[in-house]
């Protein structure tokens, strides 16, 4: 289960023209690109509404391990990257650790960039895009309380940061309650970082140039999210401490502009809120005007009903738009999830996917697979640990995929839908339990709005207003629908 606290939301609001397999490498067919303003969204080259749904994939993530014997992640394999595509998903939020890339200050891994590389080129193979997201949680897997510690509530260690950039001021370890982000070694380290403490910043955002030099001339890398669930530290003013992640947010921007070379390489910037301050749950918000860059996309996460259980799932996804709405930005959910008993939190998932269909939303599903050993399900000694574990997939031990799927959970985010939108679209209801999809757009002019229709249920009957079915492919697990639209028109899935 993802920990968060429950506290955090609580307190506040924040807060495929198709791809060709040969080459990855193609600078403008494909690339989306980010529009900030009354009307904002996500768009393709041709002027489309993009609609993104996926998932988290944590396979070359850096990972405490409590236990030696027990894997902390899956290890990669395309066989993830072809199922993902057969259950209609576009989208992959791919999380990286600092700690892997440049584990030695000045060194960068140039393996591990070709790992990342392997999964974007696999993932052009399916038209599914890629999001390259700088991962931690407790600032890093080198702030854990050691086992001979005497400490009433010990933290595990986490993913993030390399050792070298790890600057506690030998602050404890230990938690309040056992609550990660509470142990004081950890918002040091936030500190130390938004203070720049000995270059690190620099350091980290020298790190991202690097990346995205090597990855920004593929069309199908989405952007970047620049910090996942980022701390603030814990001197005040508190508006001193925002602003030192704002003015972050706006070098590090003008970093990646500048690795990517030229206009037409330029990806969209995912932004995050603070959910730290002080160690404590804080909603927090980066400045509002912290940049004038028109390709951003405002990304928080959504666990109300799920590790918040004081809001509602759609309150809390239209606090989300509130605070997307703040920087004039599209919002995408980059986490969200349900963790209790498939049969039972189903009907959760459900009313998620009705609140997003009704906003145009997209989203990444937290998370593809979780291995036994992943600290957010094995305990701090590594004594207590399930024998497998499952989110979309079941993992063993080993970190081995057993064949069993979460078929309850896919069957509703495998739903049929729309992925590319022309005209400005008004309307979208789309039923996992039998298919059904309504979809209402106007377009000045005419144009293709293509869908993914899974085949759960046969093959699809598509009709409408001003609209007809160009061309119908059948995919590993469902099919493409190209429908010719023009005017004022509705598309309507049946079987």
């Amino acid at each position: 289960m993802k920990t968060r606290y429950l506290i955090i939301l609580f307190i506040g609001f924040v807060f495929f023209s198709s791809c060709k397999k040969d080459n990855p490498l193609l600078p403008e067919s494909n690339q989306l690109y980010a529009v900030r303003g009354s009307s904002p969204g996500i768009f393709d080259r041709e002027g489309r509404y993009m609609i993104l749904r996926g998932v988290n994939y944590n396979v070359l993530g850096d990972y405490w391990q409590a236990n030696s014997s027990v894997a902390t992640t899956k290890q990669y394999s395309p066989e993830d990257i072809s199922m993902m595509a057969s259950y209609g998903f576009n989208c992959v939020r791919l999380l990286f650790s600092w700690s892997r890339l440049e584990p030695v200050r000045g060194n960068y891994d140039e393996t591990y960039i070709q790992q990342i590389k392997t999964v974007i080129e696999e993932a052009a193979k399916y038209n599914m895009y890629v999001m390259i997201d700088m991962h931690q949680d407790a600032w890093g897997k080198f702030i854990a309380t050691p086992v001979d510690s005497v400490c009433l509530n010990p933290n595990k260690g986490w993913d993030g940061a390399p050792e070298w950039a790890t600057i506690t001021d030998g602050m404890s370890t230990c938690t309040e309650g056992g609550m990660r982000e509470s142990a004081p070694a950890v918002y040091h380290a936030f500190q130390n970082f938004w203070d720049n403490t000995n270059g690190i910043q620099d350091a980290c955002i020298a790190a991202w140039q690097h990346l995205v030099s090597a990855t920004a001339p593929y069309e199908n890398v989405l952007g970047y999210d620049l910090i996942n669930e980022p701390g603030l530290g814990y001197k005040t003013p508190l508006a001193t401490e925002q602003t030192k992640l704002s003015n972050y947010y706006a070098n590090l921007i003008i970093a990646i502009r500048s690795a990517e070379g030229s206009k037409q390489n330029e990806h969209i910037v995912f932004i995050e809120n603070p959910v730290t301050y002080n160690g404590l749950g804080f909603i927090g918000y980066p400045d509002q005007n912290f940049s004038t860059d028109n390709n951003i996309v405002a990304a928080p996460h959504h666990y109300f009903e799920s590790l918040n259980s004081a809001v509602s799932i759609e309150t809390g996804y239209g606090m989300l738009m509130s605070a997307s709405a703040y920087y004039s930005a599209k919002l995408f959910v980059g986490e969200w999830g349900f963790f209790g008993d498939p049969a039972s939190d189903v009907s959760k998932v459900k009313r998620f996917g009705v609140i997003e269909d009704a906003n145009f939303g997209s989203s990444t599903w937290w998370q593809w697979s979780q291995a036994p050993g992943d600290p957010h399900g094995i305990s701090w000694d590594g004594t207590s640990y399930g024998n497998t574990s499952l989110h979309l997939i079941e993992l063993d031990q080993s970190g081995n995929f057993t064949g069993n799927k979460n078929e309850i959970y896919l069957k509703v985010l495998g739903r049929t839908r729309p992925l590319a939108i022309h005209g400005t679209p008004s309307l979208l209801t789309s039923d996992s339990d039998n298919g059904l999809m309504h979809l209402e757009a106007i377009a000045s002019s005419q144009g293709v709005t293509k869908l993914w229709i899974p085949n759960f249920f046969g093959e699809p009957v598509i009709s409408g207003t001003n609209a007809e079915l160009k061309n119908l492919e059948t995919v590993e697990g469902g099919y493409y629908a190209s429908v010719s639209v023009n005017g004022s028109y509705s598309i309507d899935v049946t079987f």
